[in-house]
């Protein structure tokens, strides 16, 4: 029907662990990746292949997949640049962002909410330091 939106979907824990780890193994195997670590073309459509060969009865389509990624980039690059600035630490076994009273708005919210993905955003999205070249 013309003029609504697509359905959305609702994912659950074991699909987005499959989806996490497919993703960072594509970023590992570098065959999905480009130097500046962006993904190259098709990808949605293999992370789609896999995740209905694993869940058959999901109806999934490249864009929801497509919204999760961009979810979880965005929420990765906040958590960075929060890091960056003073008053801001990562607290590894609660995967939490730790941070002072006196921090911005975003640093309030995003206090004591737990990101357990965050060290695999990190992976799949903050491409690392460039090796000087000898």
């Amino acid at each position: 029907m013309a003029g609504h939106p697509p359905p959305r979907h609702n994912w659950v824990q074991a699909e987005e662990m499959l989806l996490i780890s497919v993703l960072k193994s594509m970023v590992e195997s570098r065959l999905w990746t480009t130097r500046s670590g962006h993904f190259r073309p098709g990808y949605l459509s293999y992370l789609k292949r896999i995740i209905e060969s694993d869940f058959p009865a999901v109806a999934i389509e490249e864009w929801h997949i497509e919204a999760k990624i961009k979810k979880w980039r965005r929420t990765c690059f906040i958590i960075v640049n929060l890091l960056d600035h003073p008053g801001f630490e990562w607290n590894e076994s609660q995967n939490t962002v730790v941070a002072e009273d006196a921090v911005t708005k975003q640093g309030r919210e995003a206090r004591d909410v737990q990101f357990s993905l965050f060290d695999d955003w990190h992976v799949c999205f903050i491409p690392p330091p460039e090796e000087p070249e000898e």
